[in-house]
């Protein structure tokens, strides 16, 4: 599986104090993530009003987002998850930030894979997919910090 992680700037910009490597992202990913189809996956950072932008043309939503993510292939094995680390800073900060940004790159993928969620994870908490997600980020966080 190949990964990688663009706009990493726009992360350490909002937060100085980002305590986890992008290493450790990048390990911690391809860990959760080995036994499925993946083959390339691109998440890139970018600001809030780029991702309004992709919001609005792809969702008809005039509104900036945390995460949205597109399977860029017919097979479904190569993806990009876009994340805008200014708009979760508004509501996470400190190491509160840095889990949110593991859940949404954890949220990303799944939707890339397949699954959908009906509800917010604050709304309905007990969606199979909000299930997974907060079971693979338990993991996602033990590998990033050990």
């Amino acid at each position: 599986m190949q990964l990688d992680i663009f706009n990493k700037e726009l992360v350490q910009g909002i937060e100085p104090t980002f305590d986890i490597s992008f290493d450790d992202i990048l390990n911690g990913y391809k860990k959760i993530f080995q036994e499925t189809d993946l083959d390339n996956i691109n998440i890139v950072f970018v600001t809030s009003s780029y991702i309004q932008e992709l919001n609005m043309k792809y969702r008809e939503i005039d509104a900036p987002t945390d995460v949205l993510s597109f399977q860029i292939s017919d097979d479904g094995k190569d993806g990009e998850i876009y994340i805008s680390p200014e708009f979760v800073y508004e509501s996470f900060k400190g190491n509160e930030f840095e889990e949110e940004l593991l859940r949404l790159i954890i949220h990303g993928t799944l939707h890339i894979l397949g699954h959908n969620h009906k509800e917010s994870l604050n709304d309905n908490p007990n969606e199979e997919m909000f299930k997974l997600q907060e079971e693979l980020l338990l993991k996602y966080k033990k590998i990033c910090s050990s």
